[in-house]
């Protein structure tokens, strides 16, 4: 583990090396052209795969794993984050009362069997028992209620938005436990699979998130071993896990920010896992017999979020305008970012999520028009464009994606100005009010933990989710859209709940609060050795089984 741990600081040494050597090349000027594709197509990385799995011999030099990842968690208290790499991170260590099974199914966790009442209001849970957390406290019905107890009083914890909709919770016995909500909801059983329970021994401390930043109290599969922020996350396997668990000695979450690293990690065994697969680089590894490539359509949606209420030196709001929102979508080309940004691993968008969420519905696509663009601009009074900030990722990919939103929003005037940063500090900076906000525009993504309609608009799109409370920095606020998703949540007529969807889906995309992008596939990359991964929808890595061959 040592040696993987200390040549990290070589491998990014390389990759600076790299990334210095083509600092003189200019930008490329704002195209809609279709890029040439440099990677293997999906096709043949599938069948790449399925031959080398076939044809494995190689064996791990030592039981150690290690995942070289994008970016860090934003925090390892996971009733704070929720960010996708956090979930990634926390999820070994946090589990809920159910789960998703690779097919979207919802199956038992740690509880065995579920019911709800006649009226839709009341959620029985019975527990499995002799489950423990990491620091040894029992795990039961009154850890389940503790984990409520935690969310309610503290309004700061993303956990408070997981509970909004719950009127409380009643523990009946000591493995028997119900929840009782507001109202019907019918998105409740696949939220309630982001319910992560702690121990409440660690949630009683003065400063919890403090102590859960640097110790698990979970009752997962693996324990936080060591932490260094912007670093690496180390965990070593649960003793005492009640399920079947891993084989290894540790696992180790590497934060490599440079792509150019993570492949240079992979090739030489200082990372038996990578992800994401950097888009422009497949054909890097492709061939290599001891490195093997998944493919999965994502859940993740990209979009670039349009602040209603920033206004210019003279006081004009131009993202107040809907003509100027849907200006910047009318002059962005989608097929050619999925070509460009992505090398065709993604596709265009045609609602405001993706197509693998239940309920989506298809919408007319925003195909590129730069002189529709250039007109409504006019119609609107911002002919001659403006200057406008976006914030985004430091990671290659997020940057190379907003550099592509900047040379499109060019053809219309608006000169866009960058500001990458750490994935942590543009956490904290979204989620700052209204009133304090210095967001102008935001390069982000989002996927839906719990894969529905509800879970893939509310928090990011509903006039009651301004930050702190959500992640609509748009600050955009439709009374019919609020309307259709609370009415929908209360529905039980699947016919109308997808009508009521729809329709709230045709708002969003007509009003545009956001730059539609696209929906990009997940690529992970491992060596061959590498046994027992598996998977969530859109691609989420699941390592309690993980082993390496030896």
């Amino acid at each position: 583990m040592k040696k993987k741990l200390v040549s990290l600081a070589l491998v990014s040494a390389m990759a600076l090396s790299v990334t210095a050597c083509g600092a003189k090349e200019t930008a490329p000027a704002a195209t809609t052209a279709a890029a040439e594709t440099t990677t293997a197509s999906a096709e043949e990385v599938k069948a790449s795969k399925e031959a080398k799995v076939e044809a494995a011999t190689a064996v791990s030099p030592d039981n150690d794993i290690v995942i070289a990842l994008q970016a860090d968690a934003t925090h390892l208290d996971p009733h704070k984050s929720s960010n996708g790499i956090s979930n990634q991170i926390t999820n070994e260590m946090y589990e809920c009362l159910l789960a998703f099974d690779e097919n979207t199914n919802v199956v038992p966790m740690l509880a065995k069997e579920w019911s709800v009442s006649e009226d839709g209001k009341d959620y029985t849970f019975i527990l499995n028992e002799g489950i423990t957390f990491h620091d040894g406290e029992p795990f039961n019905a009154e850890a389940v209620k503790a984990v409520y107890d935690r969310g309610v009083a503290d309004e700061s914890l993303t956990l408070k938005r997981t509970i909004s909709a719950w009127e409380g919770v009643t523990v009946d016995s000591e493995y028997q436990v119900t929840i009782h909500l507001k109202e019907p909801n019918n998105t409740f059983i696949n939220k309630i699979t982001q319910f992560r329970i702690v121990s409440p021994k660690a949630m009683a401390m003065e400063n919890a998130s403090d102590y859960l930043a640097k110790n698990s109290a979970g009752t997962g599969p693996f324990k936080l071993a060591e932490r260094v922020d912007g670093g690496y996350t180390k965990m070593v396997p649960n003793e005492n896990y009640w399920r079947e668990g891993s084989t290894v000695d540790s696992l180790t979450f590497m934060v490599v920010p440079e792509d150019a690293a993570r492949i240079a990690m992979l090739q030489t065994g200082e990372a038996d896992i990578i992800t994401p697969v950097p888009v422009t680089d497949v054909s890097l590894i492709e061939n290599d017999p001891s490195i093997i490539i998944d493919v999965a359509p994502a859940t993740t949606y990209r979009y670039v979020t349009l602040n209603t209420e920033w206004a210019l030196e003279d006081g004009r709001k131009p993202f107040a305008d809907k003509r100027v929102r849907q200006a910047c979508n009318w002059a962005f080309d989608s097929e050619a970012y999925a070509k460009v940004v992505f090398n065709g691993y993604a596709k265009a968008p045609t609602s405001i999520f993706s197509d693998s969420i239940y309920y989506y519905a298809e919408q007319a696509p925003y195909t590129a028009d730069v002189e529709k663009a250039k007109a409504l601009m006019k119609e609107a009074g911002f002919e001659d464009g403006f200057d406008v900030e976006i914030v985004v990722d430091n990671t290659t990919i997020e940057q190379k994606g907003a550099t592509f939103v900047q040379q499109q929003l060019s053809q219309i005037g608006i000169n866009v100005i960058l500001l990458p940063n750490e994935s942590t500090a543009n956490a904290e900076k979204t989620s700052a009010p209204l009133e304090e906000t210095t967001v102008q525009m935001w390069y982000v993504n989002w996927s839906s933990g719990s894969y529905e309609a509800d879970g893939s608009m509310r928090s990011i799109l509903h006039g009651e989710k301004f930050p702190p409370n959500g992640y609509n920095t748009a600050f955009w606020n439709n009374a019919e859209f609020n309307q259709l998703l609370d009415d929908a949540l209360k529905m039980s007529d699947t016919t109308k709940i997808a009508e009521a969807y729809a329709k709230a889906q045709a708002i969003a995309w007509e009003e545009c609060p956001w730059i539609f992008l696209g929906n990009d596939n997940t690529l992970n990359a491992f060596k061959t050795y590498v046994t027992g991964l598996q998977y969530k929808p859109g691609g989420t890595m699941v390592f309690r089984t993980i082993g390496l061959e030896q």
